[in-house]
């Protein structure tokens, strides 16, 4: 018999939530045009992310903050949007992601 107790159920990989727009040419009726960037992430994991995928995120964030762009969480049927040092700071990673991006910004 199963013991839900004990039992964690999956869950989608938190990597998956966070993405950021990178603005395109303007359409033909002059509307913005945006193309979505994503971790690509469709694990689940009975953690917070699957295997490896903090380091992931990590570089996703990194590769926003050198391009300046604001980094939207969603879910919940919410989207929040904060630079990536600002997601960084709240996940504990402030100082590996602002490194990573001077390193890049630095080439």
């Amino acid at each position: 018999m199963l013991d839900v107790k004990n039992e964690t159920l999956a869950k989608v990989c938190a990597c998956g939530a966070y993405s950021y727009l990178i603005p395109q040419k303007p359409g033909p009726g002059g509307e913005s045009i945006w193309r979505r960037v994503t971790t690509g992430c469709l694990a689940t994991t009975r953690a917070t992310y699957a295997q490896g995928h903090d380091a992931k995120l990590k570089g996703f964030l990194i590769e926003a903050g050198v391009g300046g762009h604001q980094v939207l969480w969603t879910g919940d049927g919410t989207v929040i949007g904060r630079t990536a040092e600002g997601w960084a700071a709240e996940l504990g990673w402030l100082d590996a992601v602002r490194e990573g991006i001077e390193r890049k910004r630095a080439r």
